[in-house]
């Protein structure tokens, strides 16, 4: 690299910054993020992240990373905010780049702590930019986006929406004003999902674009936000319509995906001629271990209604939905433990779910049930016209003794 070009690069790295200290409140001095380019746009963020980590299939699962970045939203709820330095307090977009970089584990250690300062509880974050740029490999983020202290929200907007992602439904959404039924309306009709990066403007001419967080989902009726918060003077989780309310610039909004949009499908029971009362626990995993749920033959558990909607991610080809699961029974709709059970009882079933998408949301569910050790088929069936996004329990369990 020659002189000219280290100018070049620094000249436009200054003006960057002057930007960034103004807009997004970045007061540390780093260099422009590398360009990325690519030859067709991906669907999701995801994808983006998946193919540049070179493991291919290897990549952890849609569903996992979700549940590891909203993970790592809560973790770091209450962080004090910052327009400056944010090595112990964060502005939106470190914020967020911390979040993801705590995911992707580029980052070289992490503390979250409670400090008294100036009369007041606070708590406060520490990491290491400098140690963190050499575990990146680079002095930007290897996965170009999330670099150590935060990349310009601008410069997100402008080189990876609709160059390299797909934003849900519009580029560019008024929101100005927006109460909670309008955001829910909106969220919903794109299909928005709980990871997804929602980015903010507050000007007509597409200039600067000033905030960033991480939509939270719908919960109790109530959209919401991860975020660094300016006007709360932390980061937390706010509703979309409270942000709108108290931040009367952020006039516009542009969902970048985080994940493809899962199928849904629920159980139900089939005690047809069964005398007896029964139950069976569902697992993610064919040792048992990681626990979704209960569904019972006649009595009421607590734990059954986690059954009513399943997520499927689709496949590494996006072809179709798939997903495995895990059923044994219990020994009684009330106990659950394992040395109480028959070996018999103890019998481990696959269940193997396939939804083939069609027209609209409609589709081909396809789903057979097995014994996980020796492959005896106990079960199955095939639903056509399936609407694989509004869900519905479908998939029949009953006693296989």
């Amino acid at each position: 690299m020659g002189v000219k070009d280290i100018k070049r690069i620094a000249v436009k790295a200054i003006a960057i910054l002057a930007m960034a200290a103004v807009v997004a409140g970045i007061g540390s001095a780093y260099a422009e993020p590398v360009g990325v380019e690519a030859d067709t746009k991906y669907a999701t963020l995801y994808d983006v992240f998946k193919e540049r980590s070179g493991k291919g299939d290897g990549f952890v699962s849609q569903e996992d990373f979700r549940k590891q970045v909203l993970n790592n939203c809560k973790r770091l709820d209450k962080i004090a905010y910052t327009s400056g330095n944010q090595e112990n307090c964060l502005a939106c977009d470190g914020y967020v780049s911390l979040v993801f970089r705590l995911t992707f584990g580029t980052v070289h250690e992490f503390k979250k702590y409670y400090e008294y300062k100036t009369k007041k509880f606070k708590y406060r974050c520490k990491f290491n930019r400098k140690e963190e740029h050499k575990k990146c490999d680079s002095y930007v983020d290897k996965y170009e986006v999330y670099r150590p202290g935060g990349t310009s929200v601008t410069w997100l907007y402008n080189n990876y929406v609709d160059k390299i992602v797909k934003p849900r439904g519009s580029k560019r959404k008024n929101v100005e004003g927006f109460t909670n039924k309008q955001w829910v309306s909106y969220l919903q009709s794109i299909n928005a999902q709980p990871g997804d990066i929602i980015i903010w403007d507050n000007d007509y001419n597409y200039t600067y674009w000033t905030h960033i967080g991480i939509f939270a989902g719908i919960e109790n009726g109530v959209a919401k936000m991860w975020h660094s918060s300016s006007v709360k003077k932390k980061a937390c989780k706010q509703s979309m319509s409270e942000i709108t309310e108290d931040v009367k610039f952020l006039k516009f909004a542009c969902v970048i995906p985080l994940t493809d949009v899962p199928a849904k499908v629920g159980f139900c029971v089939d005690s047809d001629g069964i005398e007896k009362d029964f139950s069976y626990s569902v697992y993610g995993d064919a040792n048992c271990k990681n626990k979704i749920g209960r569904i019972a033959s006649s009595c009421v558990l607590k734990d059954q209604s986690n059954l009513d909607s399943i997520l499927i991610y689709p496949n590494s080809d996006k072809s179709a939905f798939e997903k495995t699961l895990y059923v044994r029974r219990d020994l009684a709709p009330y106990q659950t433990a394992a040395s109480n059970l028959s070996e018999a009882d103890q019998t481990v079933y696959m269940l193997v779910i396939r939804i083939e998408p069609g027209e609209g949301n409609k589709g081909v569910l396809k789903y057979s049930i097995y014994g996980a050790k020796d492959t005896r088929y106990y079960d199955g069936k095939t639903i056509d016209d399936y609407d694989y996004r509004s869900g519905g329990q479908v998939i029949s369990i009953t006693d296989y003794r």
